[in-house]
């Protein structure tokens, strides 16, 4: 019994002393770590050793300390005032936990394993050596916190036993050149963050991840990144990774993301390889340019997830899309960047947008809908398969943008065209930019009457037919030959009575199946029995900039005009409209121009823009070229219209084919109403035996300009005219309407006028004045106006200078302002009495206002250079 008792008591003393905290003293000398005078108290077994703290305290020692073979103890606890350095660059140490607060650790060149927390402080270092090797293996379900800027070489994350397994890598400040997971089978959670050098290798057979799978992977620096993944999808999946580097990026395996994909910049080489991302639902975050984009081998979504693509992100793929889950694509594009085939498989998805952006087939093997456009910017291929809708709603508009020489789309597309609802009335409609289409094919999509068809021309009640074309060869204009199997030939315009009701409508929806139009486009115009007024349209499936379109082809007036049920006829020429007219056609509108012979238009890809306009409506937002003022009339139900007047330097009193617009009265008739029809409410200018839309004339410098205006209404009433878009006119600028048969003159520029208007009214019952000297008043500024000889603004062979004759020496400051309030030369400050300035402007044929201001006085002159 007593033997016992003895042996009990040795085994309690052991484990009693092996728990205990030894502090350095180096009292030898020696710096030698296994010399037992260099330790107080005196270890059992001579030096700390296993469940044993080696303390490290400056206040007892500062000493140097190398270890000379392998050691394995529990705790190195290196306090902040100790400066010396621990030297275990030759061996293997085995530790449990570090705490660095101070001094050097001298990490092992082969390896060092730890299983607890390391923790180092600011005042500490840890040196490590190319080689060096940290395994860290988790052996408990215990949580591992790693605090501190660690440097570490190469990170081995590894696990024995059972059991979720969860590691912190703290706030972003550990840094590793090599990182390796290698969880085996235990579910692993990494929390913190942590930055990376140069490679991460995940390695593991687990399919799931521990609770609170949140940390981050950040890649940093300048050299090529090389992530190196699973043999097995989903296997021991990452929380996040975000990319923060100069360097490039190479990726192998199967890489299985929780939580976020971010790219902040990727500033090297994408190097295109075999490896999957596997996104078991979270984000992908990126910028738009080449630089931070986020690039893929092959993307996949997992049953069940969902994965966000945050907005403007450009997802660039060189692989495969496969969408085993949901992508909820905002405002991301596609990119297909790999020169080889590509498809996207899976689940039907909506994109933003698709880019191919090099060569090779780019397969739609699964449904999608696009929001936003398809760009072929390389010689590649789109093969829709029949699975690409082009969308179009109220406030998205699909669009095939700009092929590329070399590029092509395959198979058919079904496009849709949107047309927002409000009155029953006809339109301007083409093909919506697809091929090979007939009437049969907007058949299902909107009432019709037409020939051939199940409802013929008589269902509305009596004869009446809702699509009529255009033949500007025929003396009335109007083609009743249309039928059913019609073609909607791409660039050929028709008039459709567009409705779900008699009066009111609601939105339609019309989508036509088959090859989109592509490449260029010819649009043949004539001039004979109806003076070149020809009807026709946008021939894609894209917006088009009608600038681009006409190409400043001079046989061609540069003014469009639109119907609109919903208000009277858009006009648009060089950079003024009228009722929202603009320089932007939608995908699938009709509209009408103006040859002045026998002449084309030249449609090309380069006419695609990207404005997202409605059918029918317009922009509503134009360049001012020139000086507006715009009249618009609105009656009692609801009717309107608008007509512009604008001075340009480039303006005569005729009729300008760049600057001028005629005013369309008519439109086909309706339902007991045969032929044309012009029993709508308008406003219009004359000038001579023209009416127009929109008038641009020469400035008024030197009298008055005079302008008759013409206004019929569709029934008699109270009516409102009201002048706007007046805003670049001086302050005190003169704008008066005259009514003729009332004898009133009115300021149109203060307030609207409001009078009767009978619908007989057929000839110019007012008259709008602009007073001569559009600067009239602009010296009224509540200030001291200097002698109209102080101030002589003039030209010459090198443009225009001001001539300054002051009283005396005077401190002033000079500038120039064009008509539309841009300051094209700031403000030069002098202190003169007699100088001439001159400005070095090149000559435009444009009014320019010199300002001269002194400490009490300003003035201001106009020019035309």
């Amino acid at each position: 019994m007593k033997k016992i008792f003895i042996l009990l008591f040795s085994i309690i003393t052991v484990l009693t002393a092996r728990s205990q905290s030894y502090t350095w003293t180096n009292a030898a000398l020696d710096n030698d770590f296994e010399n037992p005078a260099n330790w107080n108290p005196v270890p059992l077994f001579g030096y700390p050793s296993f469940g044993e703290t080696a303390v490290f305290d400056g206040s007892v020692s500062n000493g140097n300390c190398i270890m000379p073979f392998d050691e394995d103890f529990t705790t190195l606890s290196m306090l902040s005032n100790y400066t010396g350095t621990v030297d275990a660059s030759g061996v293997i140490l085995t530790l449990v936990s570090i705490s660095l607060q101070g001094g050097t650790l001298s990490s092992p060149s082969s390896t060092l394993h730890v299983s607890g927390n390391l923790v180092k402080g600011a005042g500490a270092t840890f040196a490590t050596t190319a080689s060096s090797w940290l395994d860290y293996n988790l052996t408990s379900t215990t949580g591992r916190t790693i605090v501190g800027n660690f440097p570490f070489k190469n990170l081995e994350v590894t696990t024995t036993g059972t059991g979720n397994r969860t590691l912190n890598f703290g706030a972003s400040t550990a840094t590793a050149t090599n990182l390796f997971f290698t969880g085996g089978s235990n579910p692993m959670a990494y929390r913190g963050a942590i930055n990376v050098t140069d490679m991460l290798t995940i390695s593991g057979t687990t399919n799931v991840a521990a609770p609170s799978n949140t940390g981050a992977i950040i890649f940093v620096g300048a050299t090529t990144k090389t992530i190196t993944g699973n043999a097995s999808a989903v296997n021991n999946p990452i929380g996040s990774i975000r990319f923060n580097t100069s360097g490039g990026l190479v990726m192998s395996g199967n890489i299985n993301v929780t939580g976020s994909w971010s790219v902040t910049t990727i500033g090297g080489a994408f190097t295109a390889g075999t490896s999957a991302v596997n996104m078991l639902g979270g984000t992908i975050t990126a910028g738009n340019t080449a630089s931070t984009q986020a690039y893929f081998d092959n993307l996949t979504t997992t049953t069940g997830s969902t994965t966000i693509w945050s907005n403007n992100s450009y997802i660039n793929i060189s692989g495969n899309l496969t969408n085993n889950g949901s992508i909820t694509a905002n405002t991301a594009l596609l990119r297909f960047g790999g020169s080889g085939a590509q498809s996207v498989t899976g689940t039907a998805l909506s994109l933003n947008a698709i880019d191919v952006n090099n060569t090779g087939t780019k397969t739609l093997g699964t449904p999608v809908n696009l929001l936003d456009s398809l760009k072929i910017s390389a010689a590649g291929v789109l093969a829709s398969g029949g699975n690409l809708t082009i969308k179009s709603t109220s406030g998205l508009k699909g669009r095939i943008a700009q092929i590329a020489a070399g590029g092509s789309i395959t198979g058919n597309v079904t496009v849709e065209t949107f047309a927002l609802g409000g009155n029953t009335g006809w339109a301007l409609l083409g093909s919506g930019g697809v091929s090979g289409m007939t009437m049969n094919d907007w058949y299902d999509d909107f009432p019709m009457a037409i020939e051939g068809s199940a409802t013929d021309v008589t269902s509305a009640g009596g004869y009446f037919e809702s699509v009529q074309g255009w033949n500007e060869a025929d003396a009335y204009g109007y083609d009743t030959t249309i039928t059913i199997a019609t073609p909607l030939t791409p660039g050929k315009g028709f008039w459709t009575y567009l409705g779900t009701g008699a009066s009111v409508t609601s939105d339609i929806v019309m989508d036509l199946v088959g090859s989109p139009v592509t490449g260029g486009v010819p649009i043949p115009l004539t001039n004979s029995a109806q003076t070149g007024t020809c009807l026709i349209a946008n021939p894609y499936a894209s917006p088009i900039r009608w600038t681009l379109l006409r190409n400043g082809n001079l046989q061609v007036t540069n003014a469009i005009y639109i119907y609109n049920a919903d208000g009277p006829y858009a006009t648009f020429v060089n950079g003024v409209g009228t009722n929202g007219g603009s320089d932007f056609i939608p995908a699938g509108q009709g509209f009408y121009v103006e040859a002045l012979s026998n002449t084309s238009l030249n449609a090309a890809e380069s006419n695609k823009v990207s404005s997202n306009t409605q059918l029918m409506k317009t922009n509503n937002v134009t360049t001012s070229n020139g000086l507006p003022i715009k009249l618009q009339i609105s009656g009692f139900s609801g009717d309107y219209d608008e007509t512009a007047i604008r001075f340009h330097g480039s303006a005569t009193n005729a009729y300008d084919i760049e600057w001028d617009a005629r005013k369309i009265f008519q439109t086909p008739g309706y339902v007991g109403y045969p032929g044309g029809y012009s029993k709508y409410t308008t406003i219009s200018t004359k000038g001579g035996n023209l009416d127009y839309s929109i008038n641009s004339l020469p400035y008024a410098l030197t009298q008055n300009a005079v302008i008759p205006v013409l206004v019929k209404v569709m029934a008699s009433g109270q009516y409102t005219i009201n002048g706007f878009d007046m805003q670049l006119l001086p302050p005190n600028a003169c704008v008066t309407l005259k009514d003729k048969l009332l004898n009133v003159v009115h300021n149109i520029k203060a307030s609207p006028y409001v009078c009767t208007i009978n619908d007989t009214t057929a000839t110019a019952r007012f008259e709008l004045t602009v007073c001569a000297d559009l600067t009239t008043g602009v010296n009224d500024n509540n200030a001291v106006v200097m002698n109209d000889q102080s101030v002589m603004v003039k030209h010459d062979v090198n443009g225009i200078y001001v001539d300054l004759n002051f009283d005396k020496t005077t401190k002033a400051s000079v500038s120039v302002t064009n008509i539309l309030g841009q300051k094209i030369v700031e403000n030069k400050m002098l202190t003169t009495q007699n100088e001439t300035v001159h400005f070095g402007l090149e000559a435009k044929n444009q009014l320019l206002f010199v300002t001269v201001e002194t400490e009490s006085s300003k003035v201001t002159k106009k020019i035309i250079h």
